[in-house]
């Protein structure tokens, strides 16, 4: 609880210095602050507004033309962007990382959302309802929706194991031809 205190503490004064410099060094890039202490990692998620801006994170880095929609080819490339991150077998070997950071708090039901996860393409599909783009509103939307799926006591704050459940329920499964 502690370190998550310290880590928000950090991001709220790091987040004005972050935004500003942006703004120096790349005056025509659009950035807002809450880009900047976006969340990258869904099992940090614990409120309804960090999954808004979970959302908004994952929008800002899979629009790579910068045209405010995602087609499936973008969504896709951040899906096999994302895959380290999201399956164990791909990410940095438990002796390069700390001992106590190196076990998962719950492997069990992280193993078993590899099988249910959901393709890249499938969740373009879902998310885009058909019309071969997603929106940035569809993509939060979606995550929301996540978080109302994972929030099982419907208290508006995940705990550990629904923040584990909101992570495998936004998981992106590496496409395919990858793997």
């Amino acid at each position: 609880m502690l370190r998550k205190l310290i880590l928000g503490a950090s991001a709220l004064a790091i987040a004005p210095l972050a935004a500003n410099a942006q703004e120096v060094m790349a005056p025509e890039a659009d950035i807002s602050t809450k880009a900047a202490t976006a969340i990258i990692d869904a099992t940090q998620v614990e409120t309804r507004d960090e999954a808004k801006l979970y959302a908004e994170s994952e929008f800002l880095q899979a629009d790579q033309n910068d045209d405010g929609k995602l087609d499936q080819a973008e969504f896709v490339a951040y899906a096999a962007a994302r895959a380290p991150l999201n399956d164990p077998a791909l990410s940095i070997p438990d002796e390069v990382v700390e001992t106590e950071q190196a076990t998962p708090p719950a492997t069990a039901s992280a193993e078993a959302s590899v099988e249910e996860a959901a393709t890249a393409e499938e969740q373009f599909a879902e998310i885009s309802k058909g019309d071969e783009e997603i929106s940035h509103d569809e993509l939060v939307e979606a995550r929301v929706a996540q978080f109302d799926e994972a929030d099982q006591n419907k208290d508006e704050a995940l705990d550990e194991s629904e923040r584990m459940k909101f992570a495998a329920l936004t998981k992106l499964k590496a496409p395919e031809s990858i793997l």
